[in-house]
């Protein structure tokens, strides 16, 4: 009977036999490849003899790792069999957990989705009450999915505020209970739990998936309710001592006025985002601005999508908004991409929805900051991925963790 622990990680020793350790090598080769493969083709990849290779491919064939076939054509006439991953026998589930918002999907190895349960009435908060919530929401999600749990490799979780728990593992922390999120869903679910910041997962996704593939350094802005940054370098997702490396939200790079939720007044995540942006309305509907979507009456019923929406509209006050929060950005950015020499800029999250009005702003920014040569070799793009990736980014996470997707 087959056994997930051939698509995990190592034991905690990390140690695994060596016949164990050789139908992983073949399993994740086949798992980045697109085409099938024979064995000869097989051995050659992962250096095994033959014989060897024969062996544990018909042992990963009858356990249903493998999918056998024959080529179509051969240079001889005859029809060798090849071999591809079984990508629809397993299955990687991915979780965003955001302020206002959850959502769970299930993919199986390609990617494709299998299910996706959302609730856009959840709130998150650091109590029993919201841990509980959480842990029901991803059980039932998953039942409601009708896909055997013994057939799921594992979940990747992408949420705000992740910090190192008490094992040095990400996680968020829930204080009241003395128990990070990772300790508790494992204990619950029986499942492998991997947690990190939602940028940084987005990061791994646009690695994988989007323009960043194959770039060696970049830079992946997350722009939505709120701001966020995942620095990749020579390849690696930087993630900091403690966790919380790429926390753009909380610098300041121009002063402003408003306080932010730390306790510290400017910092950036203040000026840019879906919760500054209903501030800027705020402020201009109160200073006399005009607008045929908005007035100062209805203030409190306006969402920072009415915005973006009225971007695509035409709105003479949302198009300037929209553009001074780019132009701040590009500002903020110019001094990263100065630091960090990267290749690629890539904007995404919500503000994705009015990318031709707001990378022109972001560019004009990183302009007036950035060293003329730096910036030359940077070029700054839209996310192709869409705007709803958080599912699919901890999906991505938690192949990348099982040397399962290629980036």
């Amino acid at each position: 009977m087959r056994s997930l622990d051939l698509l995990k990680f190592e034991n905690e020793n990390g140690i695994i036999g060596r016949k164990a350790d050789n139908k992983r090598k073949i399993i994740r080769h086949l798992c980045r490849y697109k085409k099938s493969l024979t064995i000869p083709e097989i051995s050659t990849l992962i250096d095994l003899s033959i014989p060897i290779c024969t062996a544990l491919i018909r042992n990963l064939v009858k356990d249903d790792y493998l999918i056998k076939q024959a080529k179509n054509t051969s240079e001889n006439g005859r029809r060798p069999f090849a071999y591809s991953f079984n990508k629809n026998g397993f299955y990687v589930v991915g979780v965003e957990i955001l302020s206002k918002f959850i959502q769970l999907s299930v993919f199986n190895i390609g990617l494709d989705n299998i299910h996706t349960s959302i609730d856009r009435s959840f709130t998150l908060s650091n109590d029993k009450e919201c841990l509980s919530y959480i842990t029901s929401f991803i059980e039932n999600s998953l039942i409601d999915s009708n896909i055997n749990k013994k057939d799921i490799i594992g979940i990747g979780v992408g949420m705000q505020e992740v910090i190192k728990d008490s094992n040095g593992e990400l996680s968020y922390f829930f204080p009241d209970e003395a128990i990070s999120l990772k300790t508790h869903l494992e204990s619950k679910l029986n499942l492998t739990i991997i947690i990190d910041n939602d940028t940084r997962t987005i990061g791994v996704a646009e690695q994988a998936l989007g323009i960043a593939k194959g770039v060696d350094n970049s830079l992946v802005v997350k722009v939505s309710r709120t701001l966020g940054l995942s620095i990749i370098a020579d390849r690696h997702i930087i993630k900091g001592s403690y966790g919380v490396a790429g926390n753009f939200s909380h610098t300041q790079f121009e002063k402003g006025n408003r306080l932010c939720e730390c306790g510290k007044i400017g910092c950036l995540g203040t000026e840019i985002g879906g919760n500054a942006l209903l501030d800027d309305l705020k402020f201009a509907l109160e200073d006399g601005k005009d607008s045929i979507y908005f007035n100062k009456k209805n203030i409190s019923n306006y969402k920072y999508h009415d915005v973006l929406e009225a971007v695509l509209k035409g709105d003479e006050l949302s198009l300037k908004l929209i553009h001074d929060q780019g132009y701040k950005l590009g500002k903020a950015l110019g001094n990263v991409i100065n630091l960090i020499d990267p290749e690629l800029v890539l904007i995404g999250g919500e503000y994705g929805m009015v990318k031709d009005y707001f990378i022109d702003a972001v560019k004009s920014g990183i302009k007036i900051t950035g060293l003329i040569n730096t910036v030359k070799h940077c070029e700054v793009k839209a996310s192709v991925l869409g705007r709803y990736l958080g599912a699919k980014s901890g999906a991505c996470m938690l192949l990348k963790a099982c040397d399962m997707i290629d980036f």
